[in-house]
């Protein structure tokens, strides 16, 4: 595992000899790239894949002493507005710094050695992820957001889009952190915007059980 740059991105990654496809995946609030790098080595698709984790830009405290990464802030009002709506266009946005323009330059650049690109995330990577795809100079194969949740909506296209991209979105029921009614408005949202979702809810929390995992598989090897 080593770390590679791009911009001021950075990021590792899980390569294979010869693949045609490439997954990239971008984690939660707090964690790191290294958090869904397992995911690489359990996935079994059914061609050759790369793998890409890139780095949240921000270094944010998460306990005495300890420090994990983000995309963008959260303030409190910003976390409590999160756990009370289904919907919030408050202060949160991963539109801040021209952050999504940087990750669209990163995604594009790794598109085109790819004959398909799956980009997705967990958490606020997944939230992240949603406010990206549509900004690409291409069309991904499909998206996969773990335990998203609908942000600042008033920034994403108010017209039906073309790209009509497959999307996997699972939630745990009892999510406490982002809770389940935000993920269905953003699944709603997604589908309105003309992409066709595959919806998979399950007994949990904020997480990414050893189900979505079965459930996420079978829709990439489905495409």
């Amino acid at each position: 595992m080593e770390w590679q740059k791009f911009e001021k991105l950075k990021y590792i990654s899980n390569m294979k000899n010869d693949a045609k496809s490439a997954v990239i995946l971008f984690h939660g609030f707090g964690a790191d790239a290294t958090d869904l790098y397992s995911l690489s080595q359990v996935y079994k698709l059914k061609q050759e894949t790369d793998w890409f984790f890139p780095q949240g830009v921000l270094e944010v405290p998460i306990g005495p002493m300890m420090t994990g990464r983000a995309w963008f802030p959260l303030t409190q009002k910003d976390l409590e507005g999160l756990t009370k709506k289904e919907i919030y266009d408050g202060g949160v946005t991963p539109e801040d710094n021209k952050l999504v323009q940087m990750i669209a330059r990163f995604i594009n650049q790794i598109g085109k050695n790819y004959e398909s690109v799956f980009i997705g995330g967990f958490s606020q990577g997944a939230i992240l992820t949603s406010h990206c795809f549509y900004r690409l100079n291409f069309t991904p194969k499909g998206l996969v957001l773990f335990s998203g949740y609908l942000v600042n909506p008033s920034a994403m296209p108010v017209i039906p889009s073309a790209l009509q991209v497959p999307f996997f979105q699972s939630h745990g029921s009892r999510d406490e952190v982002l809770p389940v009614g935000g993920a269905r408005k953003l699944h709603d949202k997604l589908e309105a915007l003309g992409l066709k979702g595959r919806w998979y809810e399950f007994s949990g929390g904020h997480e990414i059980p050893m189900a979505v995992i079965a459930e996420s598989q079978s829709f990439l090897n489905s495409l």
